[in-house]
């Protein structure tokens, strides 16, 4: 019987697999989609997950697990902005990130912006939302009117 060698880059891939399988077991999370490297693993809570809110609320609980503080929401501007969630924490010697996307909110005009004191504002397209500012996303609770 022949036994083939595993190279120290598949052990190490293997134990990053085995670190974000017991870390998903634990959550009890379904809906997810997970891309491992050599050193990290990549969790993106998908829609198949529920709305905006349970999936934020998954991102939270899987950071959670990996000791990770709170998640950030990240936005992309330009013709195309988009938002995301994030974290990111460590599953036995494994850094796992968890992402999720979010909806902004397209209205007449443009893409919904809200300010650091709640203020909102409708940025054109190609235009980049003030310092500070951020999309409205689907997780906002009322789209709201414009400033």
């Amino acid at each position: 019987m022949c036994v083939p060698v595993v190279s120290s880059d598949a052990a190490v891939m293997a134990a990053v697999l085995l670190d974000t399988a017991a870390l998903i077991e634990e959550s009890g999370a379904a809906g997810l989609s997970v891309t491992c490297s050599c050193d990290r693993a990549r969790i993106l809570v998908t829609t198949s997950a529920g709305g905006a809110a349970s999936r934020a609320a998954l991102v939270a609980a899987l950071g959670g697990l990996a000791g990770a503080g709170r998640y950030r929401q990240c936005d992309i501007t330009g013709e195309n902005p988009a938002a995301w969630l994030e974290t990111a924490g460590k599953a036995g010697g494994t850094v796992i990130e968890v992402t999720t996307t979010l909806a902004v909110r397209a209205v007449p005009g443009g893409t919904l912006a809200a300010g650091p004191a709640g203020e909102r504002a409708v940025i054109g397209a190609g235009q980049q939302p003030p310092p500070g500012w951020r999309w409205v996303t689907d997780l906002d609770d009322d789209p709201g009117e414009a400033a």
